[in-house]
This record gives structure tokens, C-alpha cells and sequence, in this order.
């Protein structure tokens, strides 16, 4: 199993925001701070971004950078500019923003938007994606990401059918190329998953682990996976995953057990079984301990949020031989 397409799909990216900007003469636009995952890449001229925590950085056409959940940020023609905010530089439209002195031989131009998360995951991002991500247009896979910009664009400001799941997966390949592009241009990487997929003994024991979560791994099992013996392999994990294998292990079997209870199709029992637990009695109380309330509380509140507060049953305890007795949850 590919534990790094795998993370995206059960992060479900979602609700596309998409912007073409087209500046000149003397401009910056400032972008507020948000709680999502932004993009930009520079189609046309050139840039300078700033953020906070940074050197100002020159944009050349063909740079792409990506923020996770940012603080304010800015682009602009050069670090002195003074810049406006967004939606003030955006007016009327939405979907494109026009600014600067109309001095067209110097416009520039620059693709980009924002785009969220399923909320029961969101946490896995911590995992996945670094705070900035920063492509050049000379990296390797540089081109394909340009590639996969244009196809978003195309899509989202367009009334095709299917527009919705065609968004939702070049969203997840764009995030996929940033996330390669950027591992393969980068010397030294933070912990997580994706610097975890980068080391070849991590990665065989992280494969192994996705590829049957309901095995009852162990430190010393995955050691011998990745060919290593036990010590080595649990303090090289922590150092480039930033959490130890059992830890690691366990959280991801949660955040398939929160996608499994959302879609309200599968019995407590299955759940369990799928999420590597041999009773519904021992992942009743993991889940307890690690997302604050029991399975059927979950799927009931989730079944509320979607029904407009109205409380429904979507885990159908009879499904496990429960009928009659007190729910386990």
C-alpha cells in the first residue's frame, strides 16, 4: 500500500477557491492569515513573497510556493511596495484580481487559491505537508505541477459534469507532485511521513504497516521489516516520522476508524476488525482515550452535523450480534 496517496485520500481536499491574478506597475497585494492550505504559482513575470518568520524571496515565472495554514502573507513587485488587501485589490470579482498602474508589458501574472480539508483528518496534515513549501521552476517535476495548475484552472472555472470529483482529484495529484517535487529539491527535511517514505528501511515498515493495519504489529516485527534491529529502527522512526512506531501505528488506525464510522455503512464489530482491534471492547476504549468520545457518540454527532442537528443512528449495532443488549459505546 502507498502510505502517502493513502494519507490524501482520507483527507478528502475539498472546496476549491481559485484566483488568477494580473498586476503591474508598482503593486503588493496582502493575503490574509487562514486556517486552510493556500497556493500560488507565478504564470507570467515575476514576484517577491514575504511571510513572516522569512527572508523576502524573488519569484521567478514557473515558481510555485505552498502554505500550510499561514499566518498573513504577501506578494508584491518588490519587498518596498506597499500592499492592499485582497479583497480590496479583488473588488467584484472572485475569481480574478486586477491590479496596479495598467502598464501592460510589465503585467504579471500568477495562478493560485486555497482549498480545505475532511475536518475528522485534518490532523493528519501534520504529518503530510511542512508549513511552506517552495517549488522552482528548474526542479524536477516542476513541469508536471505546472501541468496539473492549468488542468485546475480549466476545471474550476468551468460548468462540466463531474466538475466536483474532477477538482477533487487533481487537487489531490497537485498535492502529491508539491509534496514529490519538493522532497526531491530539498537537502534536509523535517519529520513526518513524507521524510519517513524518503528512508528506505522507514519506509518498508511504514508500507507494511498500511498494508495491514490490523496485524498485531510490534516494535520488534516492523524492526525486522525494515532490517534493522529493534533499537536502531525505534530511534531512527521517531527521528524522521517525529512520533515512535506504535504511535504512530495507533493514530493512523483511529483516522481510518473516523472514516469508517462518518460513512455510517459499517458495523461497530467490522470497524474494530479493520482497525486492528480484536474486541469492539478494546477499540471502543482506544477511540475513548484518543478522539474524547465513544464510536457511537461520534457517528451520531457526525450524523447530526449532516442532517442539520438532527440526531440519527448510523452505526447499526444488530450488524455485530448486538440486538437486544446495551450498546458498546
Amino acid at each position: 500500500m502507498d502510505p502517502l496517496a493513502e494519507t490524501i485520500a482520507l483527507l478528502r481536499p475539498e472546496a476549491l477557491l481559485w484566483k488568477q491574478m494580473e498586476v503591474d506597475g508598482d503593486w503588493a497585494i496582502r493575503f490574509p492569515a487562514s486556517s486552510a492550505v493556500v497556493f500560488a504559482m507565478v504564470a507570467k513575470g515575476r514576484c517577491v513573497f514575504q511571510t513572516a518568520g522569512r527572508a523576502p524571496c524573488e519569484m521567478r515565472e514557473g515558481d510555485f510556493v505552498l502554505l500550510n495554514a499561514p499566518s498573513t502573507w504577501t506578494l508584491g513587485r518588490d519587498r518596498a511596495s506597499k500592499p492592499r488587501d485582497l479583497l480590496a485589490a479583488r473588488g467584484r470579482s472572485a475569481k480574478k484580481v486586477v491590479a496596479g498602474l495598467g502598464h501592460a508589458a510589465a503585467t504579471t501574472r500568477i495562478l493560485g487559491g486555497r482549498f480545505a480539508f475532511e475536518q475528522a483528518n485534518a490532523a493528519l496534515l501534520e504529518d503530510l505537508l511542512p508549513s511552506l513549501v517552495e517549488i522552482r521552476s528548474l526542479d524536477g517535476g516542476a513541469v508536471r505541477l505546472r501541468h496539473v495548475l492549468d488542468l485546475l484552472g480549466d476545471e474550476a472555472t468551468a460548468d462540466r459534469p463531474g466538475r466536483e470529483l474532477v477538482l477533487q482529484r487533481l487537487l489531490e495529484l497537485m498535492l502529491v507532485e508539491a509534496i514529490r517535487t519538493h522532497v526531491s529539491s530539498v537537502e534536509r527535511l523535517g519529520s513526518g511521513l513524507v521524510p519517513g517514505l524518503a528512508d528506505a528501511r522507514i519506509a518498508r515498515a511504514l508500507r507494511a504497516m498500511h498494508a495491514d493495519i490490523g496485524r498485531r504489529w510490534t516494535v520488534g516485527r516492523l524492526a525486522a521489516v525494515a532490517g534493522s534491529s529493534r533499537s536502531a529502527f525505534a530511534e531512527r522512526f521517531a527521528r524522521v516520522v517525529g512520533r515512535s512506531p506504535i504511535d504512530y501505528l495507533s493514530r493512523w488506525r483511529m483516522a481510518v476508524a473516523r472514516d469508517a464510522l462518518q460513512s455510517g455503512r459499517i458495523g461497530l464489530s467490522e470497524i474494530a476488525r479493520r482497525s486492528g482491534y480484536r474486541s469492539v471492547s478494546a477499540f471502543s476504549t482506544a477511540f475513548g482515550r484518543t478522539v474524547g468520545c465513544s464510536p457511537s457518540a461520534y457517528a451520531r454527532r457526525v450524523a447530526s452535523e449532516r442532517t442539520g442537528g438532527e440526531e440519527v443512528d448510523t452505526v447499526d449495532e444488530r450488524a455485530h450480534g448486538n440486538a437486544g443488549r446495551r450498546p458498546v459505546a
